[in-house]
């Protein structure tokens, strides 16, 4: 009787997926363990649904969140949806080495005027060379821009901080400003 005690305490971990937050049903097994906040889809969920639900995710952030759902997106009633990652675990790479589409064209503000404004926006100016190329193509309302921007960064670094991550500015500032 002990040996099956200690052979199930054992097993029991390797039969079920060591989540960081637990999901509230049963979830997909390629689903990410460092999942934080999941959503569960009912009879007339879509994926744009669970994605919303989701704090600035994205769906290529939701397609890695939840392989299975990759290719189409086919909810299953009652189950759950990864939503949110451990903010602390920083996201892996990408692998392709296709050639980035060409961008928008058309007039381009000076770069000078460009940091110009972004320094004077007062909040994460650091991180104004590395964020410049969004606004490069702005010409009106370029405060507009990065103040966008830099909430875009104020929502990653203050989610970070509510799940405990470290380093979250310039982690932050990594997801929306990558280093080139």
């Amino acid at each position: 009787m002990k040996f099956l005690v200690a052979l199930a305490l054992a097993v029991s971990p390797l039969l079920s997926a060591a989540y960081t937050v637990d999901p509230p049903t049963t979830a997909a097994p390629d689903t990410i363990e460092d999942c934080t906040l999941w959503a569960v889809a009912t009879s007339t969920s879509t994926c744009a649904d669970l994605i919303e639900q989701g704090y600035a995710l994205t769906l290529d952030q939701f397609n890695a969140y939840n392989p299975s759902q990759a290719a189409a997106c086919n909810l299953t009633v009652g189950q759950s949806y990864c939503i949110e990652k451990n903010w602390s675990i920083p996201d892996p790479l990408p692998t392709s080495t296709s050639s980035a589409a060409p961008g928008p064209t058309g007039p381009v503000t000076d770069p000078a005027t460009l940091l110009a404004v972004c320094r004077a926006q007062g909040s994460y100016v650091e991180y104004c060379e590395r964020c410049l190329y969004h606004c490069q193509y702005e010409t009106t309302y370029i405060e507009m821009c990065f103040d966008s921007i830099f909430g875009l960064i104020n929502r990653y670094d203050s989610d970070c901080w509510q799940h405990g991550g470290r380093d979250c500015a310039n982690q932050a500032a990594d997801r929306v400003c990558p280093k080139q």
